[in-house]
């Protein structure tokens, strides 16, 4: 299972961007709470008057990103460089002893393995660009939310539906809830900022960790790996848990790794895979893990896939009502706690159901 250790880093990394996807959204709230008093009066000029401060919202907006680039990048670097040696580390001293007891031929090698450092290297720099992406996509789609926002309530004010304070009210809650896009894909979809980060961490950590034990092992001439194993594994990675594999496929006694799903998007190893690979020697090697039933590995894992949508949706609630503060309209920032009750009871009704563990810390606002 994927170390304590690498769970907080990754977490670490989406919690740096919720950040800033909040900071955004509360920079937007605290522009359009200037000058409500017009939006009553005139809609039509108090729209023209916000498209004016769209300049000085993104320089706030350049700021908030810029006050946490350097954070993000850090702890992209330090997750990376964590992942990749922990893997390394976790197989070395199996390797060592095979070699000692003449399993395998390969001397010892240094610690410091200058392939090693350029398989870390290329990450770091692939990750940099990775974020620096991400960041200027938030950016761009900051403005079009606020700009949303105004043609959305100008809108609604103009053809009668509400009133000019509860248009914005609720117009400003929708996008809230909607979140600042992380990636826009090429068929304009959008992903949230906290999927993508997720999603790309974790994808990255794993890739890291994979390249960097698979070179320490060719540098070993070690070959078969053996899949860990977890209660609550998704259905692509289940059937490989506690199994043997051949990286290379010259194996007569164990399946090619190439058979597995490794290698998919949504596979072993990947994007939000928790399994990890152990060297494993023939002849000296002593198997670790483990399948689980099936029926019961997919019940805990449907219910770990309930709860975080469930905390999902609390801290859309939080950041709704967040946004609402900002706002200072008393009627949404009801509404919004309303939700968030609401939201939290059912969180507790799934946990009466479950018995699971609850996670407050997955639940909290990052504003």
């Amino acid at each position: 299972m994927e170390p304590l250790r690498q769970q907080q880093l990754n977490t670490s990394v989406v919690e740096v961007f919720l950040s800033i996807e909040e900071e955004i959204l509360l920079n937007i709230a605290k522009i359009l709470k200037q000058g409500k008093s017009l939006l009553e009066e005139d809609v039509e000029r108090w729209q023209t008057e916000k498209l004016g401060q769209l300049g000085k919202l993104t320089q706030q907006n350049v700021i908030t990103i810029a006050k946490y680039a350097e954070l993000s990048i850090e702890t992209v670097s330090a997750m990376l460089e964590e992942a990749g040696y922990e893997a390394v580390t976790d197989s070395e001293m199996e390797l060592i002893e095979a070699v000692a007891q003449g399993i395998l031929l390969q001397p010892p090698l240094p610690k410091e393995s200058p392939v090693l450092e350029a398989v870390l290297v290329s990450f770091q720099r692939q990750a940099s660009e990775t974020f620096n992406l991400i960041n200027t996509t938030m950016l761009n789609q900051s403005q079009q939310i606020y700009l949303n926002i105004l043609n959305e309530t100008t809108g609604k004010v103009l053809t009668g539906t509400k009133t000019p304070r509860k248009a914005l009210a609720e117009t400003a809650a929708r996008w809230a809830e909607h979140g600042v896009p992380a990636l826009i894909r090429k068929d304009g979809a959008k992903m949230s900022t906290e999927a993508y980060v997720s999603m790309v961490t974790r994808s990255m950590s794993n890739s890291v960790a994979n390249e960097m034990q698979f070179a320490r092992m060719d540098e070993y001439g070690a070959d078969l790996v053996e899949v860990s194993s977890h209660m609550g594994a998704r259905p692509k990675c289940a059937k490989y848990q506690g199994k043997i594999f051949s990286r290379s496929g010259s194996s007569n006694k164990y399946p090619p790794l190439s058979s597995t799903s490794y290698g998919e998007p949504d596979g072993l190893r990947g994007i939000n895979c928790r399994h990890v690979f152990y060297p494993y020697i023939e002849g000296f090697s002593k198997r670790v893990y483990r399948p689980y039933p099936v029926a019961e590995n997919r019940k805990i894992y449907e219910e770990s896939q309930r709860q975080r949508y469930l905390e999902r949706e609390i801290r859309k609630a939080k950041r709704q009502l967040a946004v609402a503060e900002a706002l200072g309209e008393t009627e949404a920032i009801d509404a919004a706690k309303n939700k968030v009750r609401q939201r939290q009871a059912n969180m507790r009704a799934f946990i009466n159901d479950t018995g699971r563990t609850r996670r407050y810390e997955r639940e909290k606002a990052y504003s």
